[in-house]
């Protein structure tokens, strides 16, 4: 009987040929998984023409998002002519356009679109987070907001 401590220089090579393969293996699948993502189709959300709010939050929703979302939506319905697209940041499809409005976080931003281009576009974030904590405050400044963006021609 050897000694349990002591290393049997016999298996070595074999435990490295293992390891060694393994490795191998779990690289060649992150690397074949980087070419396929980028052949995917990237921008599968549509944003139509005229004028858009674009909510964006995160894949799995937190307090902020909800919260935000409720008020938004109450707000909204106001305003028959902006179309409300939700969009999370976090998910590869959307990250062009998270990239194009520099997105990172539960936001609103203003989009008036026409031939498919933004033709203005006004960021929220700043805002949104600054009234989030009272409700009365967050709808007077997105009323407010909707009113300016939608009055203003470029």
């Amino acid at each position: 009987m050897g000694n349990p401590n002591v290393i049997d220089s016999r298996n070595v090579p074999v435990f490295m040929q293992r390891f060694k393969r393994t490795i191998t293996w779990v690289l060649l699948i992150f690397a074949a998984a980087a070419v396929v993502r980028t052949f995917l189709p990237r921008e599968t959300v549509f944003v139509p023409d005229g004028l858009c709010v674009l909510f964006w939050h995160a894949e799995k929703r937190c307090p902020p998002c909800l919260k935000t979302e409720m008020l938004l939506r109450q707000t909204l319905q106001g305003y028959k002519n902006f179309r409300l697209v939700e969009l999370e940041y976090d998910v590869f499809a959307n990250q062009p356009l998270a990239e194009q409005f520099h997105v990172g976080t539960t936001t609103i931003i203003l989009v008036e679109r026409k031939d498919r281009q933004n033709v203005r576009t006004r960021d929220l974030t700043f805002e949104v987070w600054n009234t989030l904590q009272d409700d009365v405050a967050f709808t007077a400044m997105l009323q407010k907001e909707l009113d300016t963006f939608s009055k203003v021609t470029p």
